[in-house]
């Protein structure tokens, strides 16, 4: 039964199908795994020939908080931790793909000043925020994982990435597909 399935019309491992493949999507998901100053955000990612890199950005988390207070408790722990990653797709078939991965992490910690109030404007509105401030140094880590990649659909992938430092999904749109002439 499974030699009949393997013979079957599938293409495995064409990497022919990474050609005219430009993909860009968005994700969601935590930046800084691993590390104390982990937290949920959302990012954006590139495809192109098959290369993938993206990029994960969380916190400070409570930069845009509403809140004012003054005195010591004006000043809130926070973070930030930011996850960019390169792989390549490699072609399973035509609508599953594996992709090795290795990137950067960089996490800050530091507190949010809630005694600061600056305002950003916009044409047609305003938004307050409070001043983040690091303190210490930096941390940088090197990632390494997989990811999977599924494509229902010629111009659509659903993807799933864990690393060491990362772990998110997202959704991307095939600008390669609307060029076929298929």
């Amino acid at each position: 039964m499974m030699a009949v399935a393997m013979s079957a019309n599938a293409q495995w491992f064409d990497f022919r199908n990474n050609v005219h493949r430009y993909e860009i999507g968005i994700n969601l998901g935590v930046a800084g795994l691993g590390t104390q100053f982990h937290d949920f955000g959302f990012g954006a990612n590139l495809s192109a020939w098959g290369v993938y890199l993206d990029i994960v950005t969380a916190g400070p988390m409570y930069k845009y908080d509403n809140h004012v207070n003054v005195g010591i408790a004006a000043m809130v722990p926070d973070s930030t931790a930011t996850s960019i990653s390169l792989g390549y797709q490699i072609p399973v078939l035509p609508w599953l793909r594996i992709m090795p991965i290795i990137g950067h992490t960089h996490v800050t910690s530091g507190y949010t000043d809630f005694s600061t109030v600056n305002v950003e404007v916009n044409e047609n509105s305003g938004q307050m925020y409070h001043d983040y401030v690091k303190q210490g140094p930096a941390r940088h880590y090197w990632h390494f994982g997989g990811g999977l990649v599924i494509s229902p659909v010629k111009w659509v992938s659903i993807y799933g990435v864990y690393t060491t430092h990362a772990a998110y999904g997202g959704l991307s749109f095939n600008l390669g597909a609307l060029m076929d002439e298929d």
